[in-house]
């Protein structure tokens, strides 16, 4: 099952994935504050890239991750990517890997705006509403103030701490009831 599924708010799409957003969802990737707290490996040694993980997990599971761009008139072109916002289920944690977790990820460019909260929201109605999931996680790390402030804005709290076996620490796991 691809993803034909889109959601609208205010200021954003969030859109099945394309072709075209590899190369841009790299360039998002390769900045090095932008991979400073990821959780999962860019490259989990199968060679395939974080897109492509991204458009099997909704292959199997008929949800994931939305490529996010800015709602934008006409006349300034196409939108451009903006990063994803999504649900998944966290393979790289196996005592979470049932657990359906709520995640974002933005280019650096755009922090600060928003955006990460206003998807978060999008997709965490989307799970209560079409995907009737009983509840959430996130899995963040202790020292990303950013990721934590989009967790409470959502009503997520520390649910416990899990080690990270590609990090060698431990992280934080959010939860919220749906």
């Amino acid at each position: 099952m691809t993803c034909e599924h889109v959601l609208l708010t205010e200021r954003l799409r969030l859109r099945p994935w394309r072709d075209d957003d590899a190369a841009a969802l790299a360039a998002i990737n390769a900045h090095p504050e932008v991979g400073r707290y990821l959780n999962n490996p860019l490259d989990d040694g199968s060679g395939l890239s974080v897109s492509e993980r991204i458009r099997a997990h909704w292959e199997r599971h008929g949800f994931g991750h939305y490529a996010l761009e800015e709602l934008a008139p006409a006349d300034r072109g196409p939108a451009r990517l903006l990063g994803f916002a999504g649900v998944g289920y966290p393979s790289f944690i196996a005592e979470l890997a049932d657990r359906p977790e709520i995640g974002w990820r933005l280019d650096s460019a755009v922090w600060g705006r928003g955006y990460a909260t206003e998807a978060a929201h999008a997709t965490l109605d989307d799970a209560r509403e079409r995907l009737r999931l009983e509840e959430l996680i996130s899995i963040i790390h202790p020292d990303n103030a950013r990721s934590q402030r989009v967790a409470e804005k959502l009503g997520m709290t520390i649910e416990r701490q899990v080690r990270h076996p590609a990090l060698g620490t431990d992280i934080d796991v959010w939860r919220i009831a749906l």
